[in-house]
């Protein structure tokens, strides 16, 4: 009986602090769908993305997060959004998974500035897994055989503000909490708020590209965490930058473009805390491709036909 007690406490202790904290990406700026549902849409674009977190490297049983998305617009047209989404994270014997679609709408507000609206419906599942427990008393056989599992449903909203020089990003996850009480976890999650901006400086002649940019997170009653990028970015194809997280790492993040569609990015971070003398930093991956052509903007298409226009009259001088 002791040993059913012990356990029931370790369990809901490691759930209530899965519940508590929401993943933690070092390039966030290379995963902001998953921090707000109102992105998709906001580009003339469908992309799909897969990524791959080993957090304190080194460390037995340390997190390791998996991720895949794929979200656009209808007919590229940057007016009804859709995405959906699927994250794996697992630190020891606790194994996360969720689900998720989302739907989005966007409005012009002026000739160069959008707002996009989100809401995210998902599935999130929590497993502990019992049998790889490993046991100081061979013969305690509470431990083997079993996996408790325990599921929730939730959703989040959000506020994308945006043009080609600066973004503004609004979200709240775990919108529900204890208002659904017919699953077995929708008690434990508590509401997760984000908040992200940038702006993009350029040089004259647009090569190079300058976007610093911030993330607030905040979820009671842990601490409110900040999150700071410098990020440099050559003719639209290779950046690289530095980040910080208060009380947490500091990290270099860089990455391509190829072909003008298939990206690769990676982040490390170390930290600065005192898990930093058991681990060797977190190494973080994102592959993204653009599976449908960009559709041209209409300062593209003018500079197109400018350009057009002034081959066919150097033709004629010659």
């Amino acid at each position: 009986m002791k040993n059913v007690i012990t356990l029931s406490v370790l369990v809901l202790l490691a759930v209530n602090a899965q519940s508590q904290q929401q993943f933690v990406f070092t390039n966030y700026m290379l995963n902001q769908y998953y921090y707000n549902p109102a992105l998709p849409g906001s580009q003339s674009v469908h992309r799909a993305n897969i990524g791959y977190r080993n957090q304190w490297a080194g460390f037995n049983e340390a997190p390791v997060t998996m991720q895949a998305s794929f979200y656009g617009s209808y007919a590229n047209q940057r007016k009804h959004g859709y995405g959906v989404s699927l994250m794996s994270d697992r630190s020891g014997l606790i194994q996360n998974t969720n689900l998720y679609v989302n739907y989005a709408y966007h409005i012009r507000l002026t000739d160069s500035i959008r707002l996009g609206f989100g809401i995210k419906p998902g599935f999130l599942q929590y497993n502990v897994k019992l049998y790889d427990a490993q046991l100081a008393d061979p013969v305690d056989n509470v431990l083997t055989g079993n996996i408790l599992a325990t599921n929730a449903i939730d959703l989040g909203t959000g506020l994308y503000l945006y043009s080609n020089k600066f973004f503004v990003s609004a979200s709240m996850r775990h919108l529900l909490g204890k208002s659904v009480s017919f699953t077995g976890f929708n008690y434990g999650l508590a509401k997760h708020y984000t908040l992200i901006a940038g702006y993009k400086f350029q040089d004259k002649k647009k090569k190079l590209e300058f976007e610093p940019s911030v993330m607030y997170q905040y979820v009671s009653p842990v601490p409110a965490q900040l999150s700071v990028m410098l990020r440099l970015t050559y003719k639209n194809k290779i950046w690289g930058g530095v980040t910080m997280r208060t009380q947490d790492a500091v990290g270099i993040v860089g990455g391509v473009t190829l072909w003008n569609r298939f990206s690769i990015g990676y982040a490390f971070d170390y930290s600065l805390g005192d898990v930093r003398t058991y681990n060797y930093g977190t190494h973080e991956l994102v592959l993204s491709f653009i599976t449908t052509k960009n559709k041209p903007t209409l300062d593209q298409e003018d500079e197109e036909l400018n350009n057009g226009i002034f081959e066919e009259n150097k033709k004629k001088d010659e």
